[in-house]
């Protein structure tokens, strides 16, 4: 008798434990409230990004194991395997995580407003076409498609694992993309999940290299209209910044739909939820003034209301604080 009250306590510490980690990676932001980070806002970018690299050596047991459970929780909650599924049956009951709609958990990048000091060593750049961010959702024979918000847009079949009815039924897959309505083509950014394996603790460097080989040996992927691939899914170029910046857009122009933007991925940031400064963005007529490095034509056309970097920022976070504002009052108004 007083060995099974041993392993049941031992159980209850164990699913408590478990709790008390996915709970902290369920608040929207990367700051000091939800990893513990001696740091805020106000912190320099550089010296965040060092802390946050830091936080990711000595938790990526702990990453990897909250990913895993989010994933689940987030997208198949329903599901059940094993010792698993009474885990996360015992997080429902005790969270008040659960239950709200968490399919908007993304990474967000930051404005680079400090250049990183190991751009040229460490850092990735992804060029991001105009479109529709989305979460692609493959599992239990059909994929759905999720916006920033958590809204569910559609669902068809694909030729990701889990995507289509003639998938493996316990595959499931979950994607960043890019919708381009334009060309009906979902771009991806990022990868979290294949075929049950989580990738939101492996370092940026080797997700966008797995990308672009995994995805490249898919030929389905890159039909359309067909019984099992609706629209094709395509992976996005990425070049390491130890190259010509200017030379490589030069040469994808003309591959790639009009673009919105340029990502910098520093090659060792996992897949955090909410914003990162281990994920920076730039416009690319931007890039001259905040990098030193020319923007080839058209990329290299300035809105005409543009006036310099700094005042664009200030610009786009005085929008965003407007629009928080008017929501938090409307809330408090309803």
């Amino acid at each position: 008798m007083t060995t099974e009250i041993l392993n049941n306590e031992a159980a209850d510490n164990k699913i408590s434990n478990r709790e008390d980690i996915r709970r902290t990676f369920y608040k929207s932001r990367i700051r000091k409230d939800n990893i513990k980070l001696e740091l805020d806002d106000d912190t320099p970018q550089e010296e965040r990004r060092k802390l946050l690299l830091e936080y990711q050596k000595k938790h990526r047991e702990e990453a990897f194991n909250t990913a895993r459970g989010i994933l689940k929780d987030i997208y198949f909650p329903d599901e059940e395997d094993g010792e698993e599924s009474m885990d996360v049956e015992q997080y429902r009951s005790k969270s008040k995580y659960y239950g709200r709609p968490r399919h908007h958990l993304m990474m967000l990048s930051e404005w680079m407003t400090d250049v990183p000091q190991d751009l040229i060593e460490n850092w990735i750049m992804v060029p991001c076409p105009e479109g529709k961010r989305s979460r692609l959702v493959a599992g239990k024979g059909i994929t759905k498609v999720y916006s920033r918000k958590g809204d569910l847009c559609s669902t068809f079949h694909s030729a990701l694992p889990g995507g289509n009815p003639n998938a493996h039924r316990h595959h499931y897959t979950v994607l960043d993309c890019i919708w381009v309505s334009s060309q009906s083509i979902y771009y991806i950014l990022d990868v979290l999940s294949w075929r049950v394996q989580p990738f939101t603790n492996c370092e940026a460097a080797f997700r966008l290299h797995w990308i672009k080989t995994r995805i490249s040996e898919v030929e389905e992927l890159k039909e359309r209209d067909t019984e099992d691939n609706a629209h094709p899914i395509l992976p996005l170029p990425h070049i390491k910044c130890d190259s010509d910046l200017s030379v490589a857009l030069n040469d994808l122009v003309p591959k790639l739909p009009p673009l919105d933007g340029l990502l910098f991925y520093h090659s060792k940031a996992y897949y955090n939820f909410g914003r990162t400064p281990l994920v920076t963005w730039l416009k690319p007529f931007m890039m001259p003034e905040v990098l030193g490095i020319s923007a080839p034509s058209p990329l290299d056309e300035k809105p005409d209301n543009y006036v310099s970097f700094e005042d664009h920022v200030n610009n786009a976070t005085r929008k965003i604080q407007r629009s928080k504002k008017v929501v938090r009052n409307f809330m408090e108004i309803v």
